[in-house]
């Protein structure tokens, strides 16, 4: 019992400790409701199922994997990568998994098997006319439209007996014949009966007939169509044919003892596509597929294919749509002989014929390769292929300089060419800047393929998933295949230090983005297009910092001087001045580290020369001008935002500003700074943990009050997300800055200062009857206040009452000198008075925990939510 009374004791410490920070900032005449809501639900306040029932609905509402709120695009997209996903799960047959052994063609599919997968398949269609050739059944509904003397019009239906019985006509024979000649009977009937009128017979619906699918078919047994459908309708409601079932000899049994044989490859364009209509009491049966031949290589759709009958070599190339270049290829052939040995051979010629289990290979031979073609890619006005013949060099390759996009990176591109005798990929760097000028430009050979760059495919060098990658950490954008070769490299140890020097960060903004992923990073073009071209660019880069506009990694072909380097990371900023050069150089031709002082004709930067792996940082004076400004709202003669000069103090700022008006009330001024607020945030931060690492180590204690150090959950939880106010204690009356030159706050970028009207409250908040905003009269005590509030709850901790003052500072109010205290209360002061957790029992403790941290964080909060405006 006495541990869980220090534990208790020990909470509450860490309670006031976190949440005291909060407090200095209090000046408001009220509190905002919505706040007290806020954080009364961060402090344990339970919330409805109801509540959470229309919270659910209202992100069903707006989600967005709703198909109703997809577009078309994306809906294609999602169809897509379920094709591809089904792609990855498609199981081979054993004659593909055969033919792809003997090919290598990891893809080889049996030809035409997805014909009836797409569709479960319907009864056959209900609308269009009906051609006279349809056989009339028993039951079929057929529409007489008579016109003349005798208009009418009468639906009948062919009876049991195959009868059509029309009005006074005499009954006509129907079921077996076609829809032509019992229209032709009933004209004839018509005439003899009714003189003066004509008529007209139609099909209105058509009778069901039931067929027996069996065989190699997914679904085999009876369906019932309707006498319109023909073989592809009842294949399709069987669920297709099985990749060991023939798509080229199915047969057809009739109920009168007929058959027939069908070739669906007229369905998938090779041959007549067949229109066979099926009668009742039809049986398909679809047998074992039959001898099958494969075709690989350079034709449009390679396959294994089912042979019916002899099939020369041309005829298989054309079943898979013809070669892919109309001359210049080898036809091999595969062939499993007597011996069940597999034998290459040439083909003879188109004329060969082939046998069953034949595999033909169709190549690109010598008349397939490429003669005098040089290729222009990337940041250009017209990329393609140019004839080697009127491009022998880059310079002709290039054209004028009109023919670059603007924002081309000129001091490096990059020409691959294949290397005669390795058949490897050389990459040679060339300066646009030199080839474009009149002097010899660089030779062009036989499928050189030249690389220009955009200025933002330079800058991606500098992005931080590439910078992750340099510095050995994990790739932030696994889909980009550029990203991939270049950890490869760097894991194989081909990236040298000072690659990596030169794609280092240069601002501490980028440094810190460097650990934060890069999923949202995407490679430009050029680099997924040739997945070594941002290798070779970063171990030709310089690096250039410091006072320019772009810092970052510049690859250069050659030599280039400073003062091109300067100008393609952006220029120097605006406010250098009093320039230094500090290079590092990778090469032994000068002092590792060496400085050029700048003169005022610059001349310097294009003098000094740097080379692939050096480092060149442009070092300036300090700014007189703060890079930002500084907001003044509230009682100054003239608010706004205020660029400042460096080392600018607040009482110079207002005195710039043109003094406080006589409302202001600069005891209550507002001061925020950025680097406080940080520091705040951290501050709460550390205390989350503590308080994490405190109840951890309170859990594994046998006596431990599980439902006591539950209740600590709700503060841990509020101190990791509240955001600290970032509010320094300042003195901002002019008259005392006058005076006391020390107190004067020297003035940083992203300050903002607040000066309210003179306020006339006094809030009094806690464990108090009647908590709020009271008049404030000069010189009434706290205890005045608290009186007027209705006195504190026997639940108080009188002890721990403290009084917080307008300019943010706090001090205890002793209870002991409560009664008889005369100290003055300073307007828009705030009195705070916790409530005392010693009486309660350990049972308890969670709960009024709870409610504590919801009164004490609401009030503080509120305070500096509200001190802000």
């Amino acid at each position: 019992m006495f541990d869980r009374f220090w534990q208790r004791k020990a909470a509450v410490v860490l309670l006031f400790a976190a949440l005291t920070p909060m407090a200095p900032a209090a000046v408001a005449q009220q509190i905002d409701p919505r706040v007290l809501q806020q954080l009364g639900g961060a402090a344990g306040t339970q919330v409805t199922p109801s509540q959470r029932l229309d919270a659910a609905r209202e992100r069903d509402v707006v989600s967005p994997e709703s198909p109703q709120l997809l577009t078309a695009e994306e809906q294609e997209v999602r169809r897509q990568q379920s094709r591809t996903k089904l792609q990855a799960l498609y199981v081979p047959s054993a004659i593909e998994k055969e033919f792809r052994s003997r090919t290598g063609a990891t893809e080889l599919r049996l030809f035409g098997y997805d014909l009836f997968r797409s569709t479960e398949g319907s009864g056959g269609a209900l609308t269009g006319a009906v051609s006279g050739n349809y056989i009339i059944g028993v039951g079929d509904e057929l529409i007489v439209s008579f016109q003349g003397a005798t208009n009418n019009s009468v639906t009948a239906r062919v009876d049991r007996e195959g009868r059509l019985i029309v009005g006074q006509l005499s009954p006509i024979r129907a079921a077996g014949r076609s829809l032509a000649e019992v229209s032709s009977e009933l004209s004839a009937a018509t005439r003899r009966t009714l003189l003066g009128t004509d008529v007209s017979l139609s099909v209105g619906s058509v009778r069901n007939i039931t067929v027996l699918v069996g065989g190699e078919v997914e679904r085999p047994g009876q369906y019932q169509i309707t006498a319109l459908s023909d073989l592809t309708t009842v294949l399709a409601k069987a669920g297709g044919i099985r990749q060991g079932g023939t798509l080229r000899n199915v047969r057809i049994l009739r109920a009168n003892g007929g058959a027939m044989t069908v070739d669906l490859y007229g369905l998938l364009g090779i041959g007549i596509p067949p229109r066979v209509g099926l009668q009742d009491g039809d049986r398909v049966i679809v047998p074992v597929i039959g001898d099958t031949v494969a075709v690989t290589g350079i034709v449009v759709r390679p396959g294994v294919y089912e042979l019916r009958g002899r099939m020369s070599v041309q005829s298989l190339v054309e079943y898979a749509g013809g070669a892919l270049r109309p001359r210049g290829y080898d036809l091999t052939v595969s062939r499993i002989g007597s011996d069940g040995r597999e034998n290459f051979t040439r083909a003879l010629g188109n004329a060969q014929m082939l046998v069953a289990g034949d595999a033909v290979q169709v190549i690109a031979g010598s008349g397939g390769g490429v003669e005098g073609r040089v290729s222009l890619r990337g940041s250009v006005v017209n990329p393609g292929v140019r004839a080697l013949a009127a491009a022998r060099t880059v310079r002709e390759l290039l054209g004028e300089a009109s023919e670059l996009r603007s924002g081309t990176y000129m001091p490096m591109a990059v020409l691959v060419r294949r290397d005669p005798v390795t058949s490897a990929d050389f990459f040679q760097p060339v300066n646009l800047i030199e080839a474009l000028k009149d002097a010899p430009s660089v030779p062009t050979r036989n499928e050189d393929r030249l690389y220009v760059f955009s200025q933002a495919d330079i800058q991606f060098l500098s992005r931080p998933a590439v910078r992750r990658i340099l510095l050995g950490q994990a790739n932030g954008v696994p889909q980009c295949r550029a990203l991939q070769r270049l950890e490869a490299l760097v894991n194989a140890g081909g990236q040298s230090q000072a690659t990596t020097r030169a794609a280092g960060a240069e601002t501490a903004t980028e440094i810190a983005n460097v650990g934060t992923g890069a999923s949202d990073e995407q490679c430009p073009a050029v680099f997924e297009d040739n997945i070594d071209l941002l290798p070779v660019l970063i171990e030709n880069s310089v690096g250039v910092g410091g006072a320019v506009r772009r810092p970052g990694s510049y690859p250069v072909a050659t030599g280039t001087s400073a003062e091109v380097l300067v100008a393609v990371s952006g220029g120097l900023t605006a406010q250098a001045s009093n320039i230094m050069l500090d290079v590092i150089s990778s090469k032994a031709r000068l002092s590792p580290i060496s400085s050029v002082a700048i003169s005022r004709d610059g001349k310097e930067l294009a003098e000094l020369t740097l080379l692939p792996g050096d480092n060149l940082r442009v070092n300036a004076s300090q700014p007189q001008l703060e890079l930002g400004s500084v907001l003044l709202s509230g009682e100054f003669q003239r608010p706004g935002l205020y660029a400042i000069r460096a080392g600018e103090t607040l009482g110079q700022l207002i005195t710039r500003a043109g003094g406080l008006t006589p409302l202001a009330y600069p005891y209550g001024a507002i001061f925020t700074r950025l680097s406080v607020k940080q520091a705040q945030q951290e501050g709460f931060r550390r205390t989350a943990r503590e308080l994490n690492s405190g109840l951890l180590f309170a859990a594994t204690r046998r006596n431990g009050d599980g439902d006591s150090l539950a209740g600590l959950i709700p503060l841990i939880t509020q101190l990791e997300t509240v955001e600290a106010p970032g509010r320094m204690v300042i003195e901002a009356d002019p008259r005392i800055l006058a005076v006391r030159l020390d107190l004067d706050t020297v003035l940083e970028s992203g300050d903002a200062i607040m000066i309210p009207k003179t306020p006339n409250y006094v809030l009094a908040l806690g464990d108090i009857s009647n908590p709020g905003a009271l008049q404030f009269v000069s010189g009434k005590s706290s205890f005045d206040y608290l009186r007027e509030a209705g006195g504190v709850q026997a639940t108080a901790d009188s002890s721990r009452a403290f009084l917080v003052l307008p300019n943010g500072t706090a001090q205890p109010i002793r209870a002991s000198v409560w009664k008889r205290s005369n100290s003055l209360v300073p307007p828009g002061s705030t009195i705070i008075v916790p409530k005392n957790l010693d009486p309660f029992r350990p049972l308890d403790f969670a709960r009024d925990l709870t409610t504590i941290v919801g009164q004490l964080a609401t009030s503080l909060a509120s305070i500096a939510i509200l001190s802000r405006r």
